[in-house]
C-alpha cells in the first residue's frame, strides 16, 4: 500500500509530523504471506436498541474483570492502522483499548479521564499514536480488548475497524446520497488557544446539530483529551457526542460504498426493524489531509490533519461544513475525487452516528441547512 507523496509538513492534530516506521522482523517470518495484501476488516458490536448505519454483528458479550469486551482479529499485516471506539448513552466512564499477541500487550490512552498510553511488549511491533494502534510488523491472531471498569451499559456501540495506513483513493463520479441536516459553527470564533485546532469538537458539533458560540464551547472543553491537551483524538470526540445523547463510532472508510450506506443505511435499518425511517441521513465527520493545492476550495492551504462535517453527496461534489471557515461560508462542495484523496489515501478516519432516537434528547438542535 505504500505510495509516493509528499508528507504534510504539519498536523493540526498534534502540531507535529511522525517519523515513519520500518517494519519489524521480530514477530513472524513474511514467508506464505503477501505484505501487498491489505486487510480492510470491521467489528461493530451494539446493543439492540441501536440504529447504525452501517452493519452491526450483534451485541457484545460481556464478562467479568479488566476487560470485559474482547474481539478476536485476523492476521493483520504492517502499516496498517486499527482504530477502535466505545460509545454509550450518556458517555461512558473512563475507558481505553488494547491489542495483544501472544502475550505481549499495547494499550490506548485512556479516554474521559487523565492517563498515558503503553506499548509495553509490543514495542516493537506496534506504534500507538495515542488513540490507535499503528502496525510495524506482521501481527498474528490479535486480540482486541476494551478496559472498561463499569457495568455493561444498556444502550453501546463498540466499533473496531482495520485497513491500510495508505491506500490508493477511488476515482470517478460517487453516486448521489441525501443531504443531511447540519448546523453552521466554525471554530475561527473560539478563543486564540483553541480556534487553529477545535476543527474535530466544531465538526461534531454541526454533525450533531448543536446551535451557537455559547453551546459548542462547552462541547469543546467535553472533547478535549485530558493527558495530552489535544482536540482532535477520536474517541474522547466520540464519547463527548454521546454526552449529548448521540452514540457513535470511529470508521476508517477506503471506498464511495461504506459512505453511500452510511447516507442510506439509517433508513435501511429503520425499515428492517419496521421502524419510521429518519426524514433525513445524519451527517458524518472526516478527517482530511492534503498538500497546498491539493484541495481547491479549502479555506486552509495545506493540511497535515483537519477534520470536516460531510452532508452528503450532490452531483459529483462533496457537501460539507468547513469548520476552518468563518461562520457565512462553512457551506463547502468539494471535488469528490480530490476530497477523496485528502479523505480516504491516508488513514480514511470518520466518525458516524447512530440514529436519534427519542430517548436520546441530549439538546441537539434541528437546523437544516439548503446545499
Amino acid at each position: 500500500m505504500a505510495m509516493a507523496r509528499r508528507t504534510p509538513r504539519h498536523s493540526a492534530r498534534t502540531g507535529r509530523i511522525a517519523p515513519t516506521l520500518a517494519p519489524s522482523r521480530l514477530f513472524r517470518s513474511t514467508e506464505g504471506f503477501s505484505l501487498n495484501t491489505p486487510l480492510f476488516h470491521s467489528v461493530r458490536l451494539a446493543s439492540e436498541s441501536v440504529r447504525y448505519p452501517l452493519p452491526v454483528a450483534g451485541p457484545a458479550q460481556w464478562s467479568a474483570g479488566r476487560d470485559p469486551v474482547r474481539v478476536a482479529l485476523p492476521d493483520v499485516p504492517a502499516d496498517h492502522i486499527i482504530a477502535a471506539s466505545f460509545s454509550a448513552r450518556g458517555a461512558p466512564g473512563a475507558f481505553s483499548f488494547g491489542l495483544s499477541v501472544g502475550g505481549k500487550r499495547a494499550e490506548t490512552a485512556r479516554f474521559g479521564k487523565r492517563a498515558r498510553c503503553r506499548a509495553r511488549g509490543l514495542r516493537a511491533q506496534v506504534a500507538v499514536p495515542v488513540d490507535f494502534f499503528h502496525t510495524r510488523a506482521h501481527l498474528v491472531r490479535p486480540v482486541l480488548s476494551l478496559r472498561y471498569a463499569q457495568s455493561a451499559p444498556s444502550d453501546y456501540l463498540l466499533s473496531v475497524t482495520v485497513r491500510p495506513r495508505l491506500i490508493e483513493p477511488p476515482t470517478g463520479t460517487p453516486p448521489d446520497t441525501g443531504i443531511a441536516p447540519a448546523s453552521v459553527l466554525s471554530q475561527t470564533t473560539l478563543d486564540e488557544a483553541d480556534r487553529q485546532r477545535a476543527c474535530s469538537p466544531t465538526a461534531t458539533a454541526m454533525a450533531l446539530g448543536i446551535e451557537g458560540e455559547q453551546a459548542l464551547r462547552p462541547f469543546v472543553d467535553a472533547a478535549r483529551h485530558c493527558a495530552t491537551g489535544l482536540l482532535g483524538v477520536w474517541p474522547q470526540n466520540i464519547w463527548a457526542a454521546a454526552g449529548r445523547g448521540r452514540l457513535g463510532a470511529v470508521e476508517l472508510v477506503s471506498d464511495w460504498e461504506t459512505v453511500r450506506r452510511v447516507f442510506a443505511g439509517a433508513q435501511d435499518a429503520a425499515l428492517r426493524r419496521g421502524q419510521a425511517p429518519q426524514r433525513k441521513p445524519a451527517a458524518m465527520v472526516a478527517s482530511v489531509a492534503f498538500g497546498r493545492g491539493e484541495l481547491p476550495g479549502s479555506p486552509l492551504p495545506e493540511s497535515g490533519g483537519h477534520l470536516v462535517t460531510v452532508r452528503g453527496i450532490d452531483r459529483g461534489a462533496v457537501v460539507a461544513h468547513d469548520p476552518a471557515a468563518p461562520p457565512a461560508k462553512v457551506l463547502r462542495r468539494y471535488e469528490a475525487a480530490r476530497f477523496a484523496a485528502a479523505w480516504m489515501r491516508h488513514r480514511g478516519a470518520a466518525y458516524v452516528f447512530a440514529s436519534e432516537t427519542p430517548a436520546a434528547g441530549g439538546g441537539s438542535g434541528a437546523a437544516a441547512r439548503n446545499a
